[in-house]
């Protein structure tokens, strides 16, 4: 009886094993299937991009002679989740061959060998179109090219006509002509419309919107003053002098206290519905807030960040830029992709449509060329490319590197606690360093042992 209740437990067993290797197959051939004429394309695009890009890729499925019959596939995965799906998924083979993301995890990805280099597909002349010059040299490392350039983003100031007639761009342009457009003046402006709404007494109007308590939207007053959140040889010194300007000066325009021109605990959709409705004056955003806008509904406008110190603001520049996989399938079809996803023709729909500032010489030519013959397709102008592009001159190219990657929560984290918590700047930016330090010996241990 025993040796019998034995051989069923021994069958179930086996039983059970053959099912997860059928489904492990199973799996496999679901993410495999089809391959040899699909090109698996992976972005975290929302709203107007997501849109648009499907619409490009519509269009590039449906050309036999472009496609060379291959079709691609788009696969939307969770901004947040992006990078460990994709470092997950990859080594496996049941990743994307091509993938759309900015340029700050470039280290990361070449450490873990995911990326294949792009130089050898594409001429110096091709490459030379790309501007700004430092959108394609944020893809280079080691004198090869791992991505190129779909789009440039960088904060700027917008704002918008209010309800009671009242008009802030106006005062930008008198302070811009009297080359008084600075910080000081900039957070008496921010205080002249924080009030009591005029149309409704009841609802408080703030100056300003943005989010303060971000690493990334506090870059302006970091590198204005002087500061800078990694060095060069790649040390971190959180607590400076310059740092602590910022914070403190963050700490003014920001959090609980009386003289707040910024919202407390302000959200992104907050800040956007707030500022439709004019209970925010100017708002601190990057392109991408173009989405959330309609000149139908109000006007608006965009102006440069003020100078900080006599100097031009420096906020940080994001390049999104498109990947080839080291586990392409095809590599040959996954470039004709490529190339058609950033060409002229792409290029010019995801302007126009999505609002993503375009990066070819060829593209804003033709676009600044619409705008000099009053043609109504003259979207370079009334999307702020001329402005954003402008101000892009100025920007920061945010840092790739592992340390800097780490230092992001820490630094937030340290902004959170003195704009919403009243912590000293100097003890929040210790604790910031310190976290930071604790990470970075876990992650050269673990180095070590590989």
């Amino acid at each position: 009886m025993k040796q019998h209740k034995t051989v069923i437990i021994i069958i179930a067993v086996a039983l059970f094993l053959a099912g997860l290797i059928a489904v492990q197959t199973w799996l496999r051939y679901e993410a495999t299937e089809g391959r040899s004429q699909n090109i698996v394309l992976w972005h975290s695009y929302i709203g107007k991009e997501a849109e648009t890009l499907k619409k490009v890729v519509a269009q590039f499925n449906n050309n036999s002679q472009i496609n060379g019959g291959f079709q691609i596939k788009i696969l939307s995965v969770s901004f947040d989740n992006f990078s460990d799906k994709l470092t997950n998924s990859l080594p496996r083979g049941q990743g994307p061959d091509i993938f759309i993301y900015g340029h700050d995890r470039l280290e990361d990805w070449l450490s873990k060998e995911v990326l294949a280099p792009l130089d050898y597909w594409f001429s110096n002349q091709e490459l030379k179109d790309f501007h700004p010059l430092k959108a394609l040299k944020a893809f280079i490392h080691n004198k090869r090219i791992y991505g190129l350039p779909l789009t440039v983003k960088n904060l700027a100031l917008f704002y918008r006509h209010l309800p009671d007639g009242s008009n802030p761009g106006n005062e930008i342009t008198e302070l811009q002509q009297q080359n008084h457009w600075n910080l000081k003046n900039f957070q008496q402006l921010a205080t002249k419309y924080t009030r009591s709404c005029p149309w409704n007494n009841s609802i408080k109007c703030y100056g300003l919107g943005y989010s303060a308590v971000a690493a990334y939207q506090h870059a302006f007053l970091l590198h204005g003053f002087g500061g800078s959140y990694i060095k060069k040889n790649q040390k971190i010194d959180l607590v400076t002098k310059p740092a602590l300007k910022a914070v403190n000066f963050a700490r003014k325009l920001a959090g609980h206290h009386d003289n707040a021109v910024v919202p407390p605990e302000l959200s992104y959709s907050l800040m956007s519905n707030m500022f439709k409705k004019g209970e925010i004056a100017m708002v601190i955003s990057g392109p991408w807030f173009m989405s959330q806008l309609n000149q139908n509904d109000f006007q608006f406008g965009v102006k440069p960040l003020p100078a900080i110190a006599g100097k031009p603001a420096r906020p940080f520049l994001t390049v999104e830029g498109i990947y080839l996989s080291s586990k392409a399938y095809n590599p040959t079809a996954s470039i004709k992709a490529i190339k058609y996803l950033i060409d002229k023709q792409s290029s010019l729909i995801r302007a126009r449509e999505a609002g993503q500032l375009p990066v070819r010489k060829s593209v804003i030519a033709l676009m600044k060329q619409n705008c000099r013959d009053n043609n109504k397709k003259c979207i370079y102008k009334k999307n702020f490319f001329d402005v954003f592009a402008e101000l892009s001159q100025e920007t920061v190219l945010m840092p790739a590197s592992q340390e800097a990657r780490i230092l992001w929560n820490p630094y937030s984290k340290a902004l959170k606690a003195v704009i919403e918590r009243g912590k000293s700047p100097k003890a929040a930016l210790e604790d910031a360093q310190w976290e930071i330090k604790k990470y970075l010996g876990a992650c050269i241990r673990r180095d070590d042992k590989q």
